[in-house]
């Protein structure tokens, strides 16, 4: 790590506790290096999915304080701090921070301050990787907003990467699966938690685990076996269909309202012949607008929407509505451009519904 002075340590970056209930407040050697090390390879799997590999950073321990056994580590941030904020800023970086950290993009956004969308943007055209505008969320501060400073920029995306980091460790198994862990290098953020947890099975002395510095442990030793266990892997070799993206209107048999419990049940409508297909809605401005009762609800709802799919064995499948175009004839918004549904599918073939008679789905 490079020297650097104690003010500018506070100044740029966040802590991630690691906080054991063990008798006489000591902890093995072992157990702590291998969580510290879980907790680092957890980081590190962020980082290459969602960051690319550009987020520079030093993971430190400090000293820990007295009372039941609480590793006190701190995330040091001092580069690559443009892709933390880019990816924040995005439909599928919302989807992630929200569900891992259980706080949106604008809830993050009013928490650094309100002129944090000023401040950011600054931060932005200073990056050699340009961000689509299309891609932004958060809430706009006022035009005499005074730029980021670099200290402030590293300590907001280590506090955002820590805390996503923490939600990796600390949800149970139901809630990671729902956010969706199978995305670039995430099975080894889930592989390098089960070895967190492995640890702490093997050292009888662990009791529950938290991640606050308060005497707060949600997690006991009885939940540890189920966090230990590794999911399998689909062999590298098999590669997954690659994506079709379409405009197509769809009437809805039966919807749900519930955004959370959509991959539990999904929605339900028919294409333009007629068949019945089933999907999710991916996109947060539709849904931004559910929650303050922004839309036009009838018995039976026709939509317009960009979605992509995968073409297995002639049929598509996996159908992830992007945007909602239009709802009951009510314009809501424009598709996303090709850069922006790269960002979220990687490469991708465009696809022309057909209102004919044969569509894709009779190939």
């Amino acid at each position: 790590m490079t020297d650097v002075l104690v003010w500018e340590f506070d100044g740029r970056s966040d802590r991630l506790y690691i906080h054991f209930d063990v008798s006489d407040h000591f902890l093995k050697l072992d157990t702590f290096i291998k969580t510290a090390e879980s907790a680092r390879k957890v980081i590190d799997a962020l980082d290459e999915t969602f960051f690319n590999g550009s987020l520079e950073y030093e993971l430190i321990v400090l000293p820990p304080a007295e009372g039941t056994f609480l590793s006190n580590l701190a995330m040091w941030v001092s580069g690559g701090t443009a892709a933390v904020f880019g990816f924040l800023n995005t439909d599928v970086g919302s989807a992630y921070v929200e569900g891992l950290t259980g706080r949106t993009p604008a809830e993050w956004a009013q928490s650094f301050g309100e002129d944090h969308r000023a401040r950011i943007d600054s931060v932005l055209e200073e990056s050699e990787t340009p961000v689509d505008e299309t891609d932004f969320d958060v809430i706009e501060g006022p035009p005499e907003a005074l730029p980021i400073s670099a200290d402030e920029a590293c300590k907001e995306a280590a506090q955002i990467v820590a805390a996503m980091a923490r939600g990796v460790l600390e949800k149970s198994p139901e809630e990671l699966q729902k956010v969706g862990m199978d995305v670039g290098a995430l099975p080894d953020a889930v592989d390098a938690r089960a070895d967190f947890y492995a640890a702490c099975i093997e050292d009888r002395d662990v009791k529950r685990v938290g991640f606050t510095p308060d005497d707060d442990f949600p997690i006991p030793r009885n939940s540890f076996p189920e966090r230990a266990q590794k999911p399998a892997r689909k062999p590298k070799d098999e590669e997954p269909p690659g994506w079709s993206v379409s405009i197509e209107s769809i009437y809805v048999t039966s919807p749900n309202w519930d955004k959370e419990d959509q991959k539990t049940r999904q929605w339900k409508g028919k294409d333009q012949i007629r068949r019945d297909c089933y999907f999710v809605i991916e996109d947060a401005e539709f849904w931004h607008k559910v929650k303050h009762k922004a839309l036009h609800v009838e018995v039976l709802d026709n939509l317009k929407v960009q979605w992509a799919f995968q073409n297995t064995d002639g049929r598509p499948k996996n159908r992830r509505v992007l945007r909602v175009l239009e709802f009951n004839g009510d314009k809501l918004a424009d598709p996303l451009p090709p850069a922006a549904v790269r960002a979220i599918l990687g490469q991708y073939s465009e696809y022309e519904a057909s209102i004919g008679p044969r569509t894709l789905f009779d190939q």
